[in-house]
């Protein structure tokens, strides 16, 4: 499997398990030291673990089971080095429109998204 189509695949199943709320699959996509980034309503910087990211996500109606259509969208791969690579990528959760930048890393030949900076607006 080309490198592009293996990060493709992990990105899909991102995108899986927001539309589904499934904290446990989301584990499955981060590295266990993933940071996820954003700022919240006042403007402040959020640095969320990935045990509190996965727990806020199986821990919310899910999209799906609010009836609500998919919108995820991969806007751009990059390949920083042989292990490293950034995408951005939009996705509806809920009522929100988030667009995410995806930081990517290679261990053990595996792909896991290392970082996460979030923005969102209303969908």
């Amino acid at each position: 499997m080309s490198e592009k189509i293996a990060v493709e695949s992990v990105i899909q199943m991102y995108f899986d398990a927001c539309f589904a709320g499934d904290g446990r699959k989301m584990a499955e996509v981060f590295h266990e030291a993933a940071h996820i980034y954003g700022l919240d309503k006042d403007g402040a910087l959020t640095d969320w673990t990935l045990s509190f990211f996965t727990d806020l996500v199986g821990g919310s109606a899910s999209s799906k089971s609010m009836g609500l259509a998919r919108r995820d969208t991969i806007h751009s791969l990059d390949f920083t080095g042989e292990n490293t690579a950034v995408a951005r990528v939009s996705l509806r959760v809920r009522d929100t429109l988030f667009t995410d930048i995806l930081s990517f890393i290679r261990i053990n030949g595996t792909w896991k998204i290392m970082a996460k900076v979030l923005s969102g607006v209303p969908a």
